[in-house]
């Protein structure tokens, strides 16, 4: 049975391969049935000459033939040496990188070519349109390792052009759980900037238009981040310069090239939508910083130091008590305080009524 066996395995990565080639490029695949507000089932779009390298290495997945891709990374690992003998030995000692990528898992956008960066000065993080979501703990793990560990000082938010995630986004169709649960949240980006988008009555136009929104929106949703807003408020005290800086980029694939959308936090959401989000008072933070040489100091993550997620200064030693017995403590203290002062009160009272008493008496 082993050649039937691999037959069907052949066949298996051959479809998921075709299906997942489909969403990539914003289609339908033509084995989906359409769903209520849907266009007609289309063909997917061709992938040109590549396609034939993408079905020959899904045949050598099903033979187990994996020499050609030794061979690359063997050719890989040449290159990589040529000029510095010692390359990959420096790799192994750790990484630095000063920049976090937040980009999409397009195939076709990949992150340290784009940018001409090598082996350990990107940190990467990808997934379906590049979204940040707060509930994503993979995201969030990431951006708490970056920038409590590695000291990154730039997080890049990376949209494109085509992208899938925000064609599929644009169509009323229902995607089923997870990815329609994914897709959800480009739609709320829809709604935030609904007048905007109405505006444009070029379907392309628009696409293009809301790819930069929601690479927009994803970048607000990092300058959200307590963890993000700490760290910024430290450099910000201690040299002025703030970090970690924040920006949001589009990669045009059928060029290469990369447009700034000049994200800036500062003025991104606005003076009355920013007190909603902002976490760490500046003010405060300089008070409490009389040594700006002090290093930074990653958050507490207990509930014992919990106040320290809240507007407590950063600068400040972290309260390693117990704040919930410390909460009743400081309550009792306060009730035995008011009830001196009542007892004192009724103690002058009882005094002056004496006196009273005495003068009545003469």
């Amino acid at each position: 049975h082993s050649p039937v066996r691999m037959f069907l395995r052949t066949v298996l990565v051959l479809a998921l391969g075709t299906y997942a080639s489909a969403f990539s490029v914003g289609v339908q695949p033509s084995f989906r049935p359409a769903l209520k507000g849907a266009a007609t089932a289309r063909t997917p779009v061709s992938l040109g000459p590549r396609m034939a390298d993408s079905e020959k290495f899904a045949s050598m997945l099903a033979n187990k033939n994996l020499e050609k891709y030794y061979e690359a990374n063997g050719e890989f690992i040449k290159t990589m040496t040529k000029d510095n003998k010692d390359f990959f030995k420096n790799m192994a000692t750790g990484q630095a990188p000063k920049f976090l990528w937040v980009g999409c898992s397009d195939a076709r956008i990949p992150a340290n070519e784009i940018v001409g960066l090598q082996p350990g000065e990107l940190f990467v993080h990808r997934n379906v349109a590049n979204q940040v979501v707060n509930t994503d703990t993979s995201l969030m793990a990431i951006l708490q390792f970056s920038i409590e560990y590695l000291g990154v000082e730039n997080i890049i938010i990376a949209g494109h052009y085509g992208c899938g995630g925000v064609k599929a986004s644009m169509a009323n169709n229902d995607f089923h759980a997870p990815l329609e649960n994914w897709v959800r949240q480009i739609r709320d980006v829809q709604r935030i900037h609904k007048a905007e988008l109405d505006k444009i009555s070029d379907p392309e136009k628009k696409e293009r238009r809301l790819i930069e929104l929601n690479t927009l929106e994803q970048a607000a949703n990092v300058y959200k981040e307590a963890v993000v807003q700490r760290k910024r408020t430290y450099t910000k005290v201690r040299d002025g310069d703030v970090k970690p800086r924040i920006f949001a980029m589009v990669i045009d694939p059928a060029t290469g090239e990369i447009k700034n959308l000049g994200f800036d936090p500062e003025t991104a959401m606005g003076g009355k939508l920013r007190q909603i989000y902002d976490l760490y008072d500046d003010e405060e933070a300089m008070k409490a910083y009389k040594d700006v040489q002090e290093p930074y100091r990653m958050r507490p993550s207990t509930w014992r130091t919990r106040r320290m997620y809240n507007r407590q200064p950063i600068g400040l030693k972290s309260d390693t008590s117990d704040v919930r017995l410390k909460a009743i403590f400081d309550r009792l203290e306060s009730e035995v305080e008011a009830r001196k002062k009542t007892e004192d009160a009724l103690s002058e009272a009882m005094k002056q009524l004496q006196e009273i008493k005495a003068m009545m008496k003469k």
